[in-house]
């Protein structure tokens, strides 16, 4: 699935086109632990965690919400990376 919804006013911002999640689950003791893969143009980039959550509607949801904060992240380093990488 994408990331986030195809809207222009996405709080916080979608994630670029070319990142998806895919989320599965695992039963523990407390309910249920949600994994995410987080990829970007099919490779896997982090994988993120969560439990303490019994519906997977709120899962996807934070879920969601960490991954494109970690992207967002991701992809200032990399344009610094790529900025500091020209001037030199």
């Amino acid at each position: 699935m994408n990331i986030s919804p195809a809207r222009d006013d996405a709080d916080p911002p979608a994630a670029p086109p070319d990142w998806t999640i895919e989320v599965g689950s695992d039963p523990v003791s407390e309910g249920e632990y949600f994994i995410a893969d987080v990829k970007r143009a099919g490779q896997v980039m982090f994988r993120v965690g969560l439990g303490g959550i019994a519906e997977e509607a709120k899962a996807r949801k934070l879920l969601a919400a960490k991954a494109r904060a970690w992207i967002d992240e991701f992809l200032i380093r990399e344009q610094q990376s790529g900025a500091s990488s020209q001037g030199n």
